[in-house]
């Protein structure tokens, strides 16, 4: 289910988890207020077990540095053949 983020004019903001279908709130359940919506970073969290950082690819060579004798790209960066 996803977490939703709300703003509640007396409470400040708050999560709730709703399933994908349901209508957003329109009130606070702890003081009635009239609540909305807001765009958050996240809208979902991982729990449970399985996920670790050894589960994902490691990440390609970062291109900051260019090596010796080359133009502008590390050897594995894909512009190093244009």
């Amino acid at each position: 289910m996803p977490l939703y983020e709300y703003e509640c004019p007396k409470c400040g903001r708050f999560e709730t988890l709703q399933k994908i279908g349901d209508s957003p709130l329109r009130t606070h359940a702890t003081c009635g207020s009239r609540v909305h919506k807001v765009m958050s970073a996240g809208n979902f969290a991982f729990k449970g077990s399985g996920f670790y950082q050894t589960d994902y690819k490691a990440s390609a060579p970062s291109c900051d540095k260019p090596e010796k004798g080359s133009s502008s790209a590390c050897a594995s960066c894909p512009a190093a053949d244009a």
